[in-house]
């Protein structure tokens, strides 16, 4: 027996709703100094987003949003207060524990790319698996459907140089994608592209957030904010405000 349309519509918006409200983060009172406490980075942060959520964080340069960035990407620590990634507080973990926790539930997307060189599109999208205990050709797999999942599939052979800069971020997400991550962090990944090449990126992190993923974005661009649902924004190591956004 079929269920009436409008209950079906009902359920679709009650899962949606109830997905929303799992954190995925929790910050509790965050601080963050540098030069032996003369400088304050975070200064009591307290912020949840939730599973699904496609976050941006904006603010003008040295506000902290890096900051908090690195914090959400366990690449740093708090001075003091508590963080919580899935509900498991990390504050507290070994240099090991945290770099198992990025490579199983964190991607990242940096503005510079950071890709390899000397090693062609579909090998820099492998990379993040060498350690991992599949097989040569699960990798290989793993990383053309990953490249082919932001259009590069014609490019599996080809070096960074030989990239346009629109295509190498492609290969970085490809890369950021590669574990499946439960949140995808990105740090001003238009920030070295032209107008053109940095909306195909956020078409790419719109449909990605069309999919369920949850992605944190630090932008200074309000052109680029926009893409997503929640705007935080960051002055002098405070958030100032926090709105939800029409995408």
């Amino acid at each position: 027996m079929s269920l009436p349309l409008e209950l079906v519509k009902l359920a679709m918006v009650r899962k949606s709703k109830s997905s929303l409200e799992k954190p995925i983060y929790r910050l509790e009172n965050v601080n963050r100094y540098y030069r032996a406490g003369q400088v304050r980075a975070l200064g009591g942060v307290s912020l949840t987003i939730s599973t699904g959520e496609f976050v941006a964080l904006v603010g003008a340069s040295g506000s902290g949003k890096s900051t908090l960035m690195h914090i959400l990407g366990l690449l740093d620590r708090p001075d003091s207060g508590r963080m919580y990634l899935d509900g498991k507080e990390v504050s507290g973990l070994s240099e090991g524990q945290r770099a198992s926790l990025r490579r199983d539930k964190i991607g990242f997307v940096f503005q510079t790319f950071h890709l390899l060189p000397r090693l062609t599109a579909l090998e820099n999208v492998e990379l993040p698996l060498i350690y991992s205990r599949i097989t040569y050709q699960d990798r290989i797999k793993k990383a053309q459907e990953s490249l082919a999942s932001v259009n590069l599939s014609g490019r599996l052979t080809h070096l960074p140089a030989q990239l346009s800069g629109g295509q190498q971020q492609r290969v970085a997400i490809a890369r950021a994608l590669i574990n499946n991550p439960s949140v995808i962090l990105a740090d001003e990944p238009t920030g070295n592209l032209d107008s053109r090449s940095g909306e195909e990126i956020m078409n790419i992190f719109e449909k990605l957030h069309g999919q369920g993923r949850t992605i944190v974005l630090v932008t200074h661009d309000p052109q680029i904010a926009r893409f997503a649902n929640r705007i935080i924004t960051i002055k002098d190591g405070l958030v100032i405000d926090d709105k939800r956004s029409v995408s």
